[in-house]
């Protein structure tokens, strides 16, 4: 897990690369050594040292030292690819998955990217022509980001070191399951197709989520789990206590926050080591740290902010007590109908289930996986997201929105196929969990609960005069709140919202009119 900042036919390229890399200091514990191709390619890596820490400096070369890749993310499966590769005669340096990155694109090519399992970001350079690839994994766990000149490509992990480095030219941002070259940029990945009908048994899913869980835990270092006592970060909990018993489990919420009491429960008859991390969205103190937490996450979205609180918040704690990973449960609810408009919209017909479903998915890497990843990078923290092992995707795929999305009297209840674990468990996935209706992370966390004023905050800090004039100033944005205003003012306090053209395209769904 890393920051990369990689320069291709730009000039000054040491020089902006080094500057990058000073932006992203948080995202790692060591800088490696900067690789200069010629005079205008450049690669350099703030890495975070997890798989072979002590011979894992980046770039890594292929075996015949004509590939170079810096890398920004974890391949699960990369022992296996490892041994496939030494069949056929490369010799390894390293136990790092970067190298085995870098001799699967010698190998097998652009098509080796297909091989890939995990969650990455990458850029590799081929020293004999020049030419490059840059690919980003299926549903944008990691970051990638550009600035593409007349001549060249800048390439970094994070948004603000880019518009920082150079003073014109946009910042783009390179889309999930794609991949770059100087003369293609297009997908590599789409959602599986429907499997065969017979095939969507709880054992099935059951044996799934538990090896997607296994291939997450570092086998050498300690793990914890972000927790909210909800039904996808206990299944979570439960198979990664197969592996770790004393594996403990951090929670951010307000003292009345309905969330916390399902997950002190849990603790409290399970032996879970529960950690708790107060949070009071009224407080004094909460201003100062949504100013914290949206230069942070880079974005002015309330959907980002409002959870990223206690995402920053928890990721400090785990940092604090000496953890480097951590699991969580994200797209458990995208993938299963956990959301309310997906439950409605699966309760209707497949058609509009899958409509609004293939939005939630096309968003998570603007969304909760660009929270996850800058709350828990700021700390140097690695969260880790089986739900988005490609063997749960493909299982959640093959469903029809019936067997996603129950009704209980005339309310849908999503997630039928992950509640259905907690029969096959009984004893160790208590009943109270699995029938708890669906809400918000941050409504869960007790930021909206009765009492808690969230609103009240951006209504006290801004006059309705102000607001219409903060709508004018970022038209461009579609502001439709005082709240996405505050968070906008304080963005554009820190960046040049007008230079990263992806923040107009708003995180909203496209809801098919009911019937």
């Amino acid at each position: 897990m890393c920051g990369i900042a990689v320069a291709i036919d730009w000039d000054g390229a040491e020089a902006d690369v080094r500057r990058l890399i000073a932006g992203m200091l948080h995202r790692g514990d060591v800088t490696d050594p900067l690789v200069r191709i010629g005079s205008t390619t450049a690669m350099c890596t703030r890495r975070l040292c997890i798989v072979d820490a002590a011979r894992g400096t980046q770039p890594q070369a292929s075996f015949d030292e004509r590939f170079l890749v810096s890398f920004n993310g974890e391949i699960y499966n990369h022992a296996d690819l490892r041994r496939e590769l030494e069949g056929l005669g490369v010799t390894f340096r390293t136990e790092c998955d970067t190298e085995v990155v870098a001799n699967v694109l010698r190998l097998w090519g652009v098509n080796g990217v297909k091989r890939l399992s995990g969650m990455f970001a990458f850029v590799a350079l081929d020293v004999a022509t020049g030419d490059f690839l840059a690919a980003r994994d299926p549903f944008g766990i990691k970051p990638l980001y550009l600035i593409k000149s007349a001549e060249g490509y800048l390439f970094c992990s994070e948004i603000r070191p880019l518009l920082e480095t150079r003073e014109r030219y946009d910042v783009l941002l390179l889309p999930p399951g794609y991949l770059l070259t100087r003369s293609f940029c297009g997908p590599h990945y789409r959602l599986p197709e429907a499997r065969a009908p017979g095939d969507a048994s709880p054992r099935e899913l059951d044996r799934r989520l538990a090896e997607a869980v296994r291939v997450r835990m570092p086998p050498n270092l300690p793990v914890a789990v972000l927790f909210s006592g909800g039904v996808d970060s206990t299944l979570v909990t439960h198979y990664a206590r197969r592996f770790r018993p004393d594996m403990p489990g951090y929670i951010a919420a307000g003292s009345g926050a309905p969330d916390r009491g399902y997950a002190r429960r849990y603790a409290d008859e399970t032996g879970f080591d529960l950690r708790e991390v107060a949070v009071n969205p009224s407080d004094a103190a909460t201003l100062p740290l949504i100013e914290t937490v949206v230069g942070t996450v880079e974005t002015f979205e309330p959907a980002v902010i409002r959870p990223s609180l206690h995402t920053y918040l928890v990721s400090r704690r785990i940092h604090e007590d000496g953890y480097r990973v951590a699991l969580c449960g994200e797209g458990a609810d995208e993938l299963f109908g956990g959301y309310e408009p997906l439950e409605h919209a699966f309760m209707r017909s497949d058609s509009e289930g899958r409509h609004v479903q293939k939005q939630c998915l096309s968003m998570m890497h603007r969304a909760n996986l660009q929270r996850i990843d800058r709350c828990s990078m700021r700390f140097q923290l690695e969260i880790r997201e089986p739900f988005l092992d490609q063997s749960i995707v493909s299982y959640a795929s093959g469903l029809a929105g019936s067997e996603l999305v129950r009704r209980s009297g005339d309310v849908p209840v999503g997630k039928a196929p992950l509640r259905a674990l907690y029969d096959l468990n009984p004893s160790q996935l208590p009943a109270f969990i699995r029938d708890r209706q669906k809400m918000p992370f941050h409504e869960g966390a007790g930021a909206d609960i009765d009492g808690a004023g969230w609103l009240d905050l951006f209504e006290d800090a801004m006059s309705d005069a102000e607001f219409r004039d903060g709508r004018r100033e970022f038209g461009r944005f579609a502001i439709a709140s005082k709240e996405e205003l505050y968070f906008m003012r304080i963005l554009a306090g820190t960046i040049d919202v007008n230079r990263v053209p992806h923040l107009r395209g708003r995180l909203r769904l496209d809801m098919p009119l009911a019937a």
